[in-house]
């Protein structure tokens, strides 16, 4: 938020500008554990508390299942990779209903840094993730 608050300052972000500079992407394979909806509900809680519409994708992992499942449920950008065959036929719903799908996950800056299991389980009983 601090971000977008900033990006407003610099000028950058106004009433004209549709989305801020940046966005987001899930983790890897979120579609298949967590949901659309889920993933939804919290860009949409992040975007009422900044003020700032973010492009969002949805990793889906190698699941043309929950790809499809995802544009059915409102999602417009997903990350689905995998098998060429399975990524066209789901490419194919995703370009004639407007929306995107990237068969790579695209390059981005990750603020959790590498954790093995044990920092991951620690942190969740810890709850210092959202600390």
């Amino acid at each position: 938020m601090a971000v977008c608050h900033a990006a407003r300052e610099a000028g950058v972000l106004n009433a004209q500008t549709a989305l801020a500079p940046f966005g987001f992407l899930s983790a890897p394979g979120a579609a298949c554990f967590m949901g659309a909806p889920w993933w939804q509900a919290l860009i949409r809680q992040l975007e009422q508390a900044s003020g700032c519409a973010y492009f969002h994708v949805l990793d889906c992992g190698t699941s043309v299942g929950h790809a499809a499942l995802a544009r059915t449920q409102g999602q417009k950008s997903v990350i689905l990779e995998g098998e060429a065959e399975r990524i066209a036929a789901a490419g194919v719903l995703y370009q004639t209903s407007g929306g995107l799908l990237f068969s790579v996950r695209p390059p981005s800056f990750d603020l959790t840094g590498p954790l093995c299991t044990k920092t991951h389980l620690a942190a969740y009983f810890m709850r210092s993730y959202c600390q």
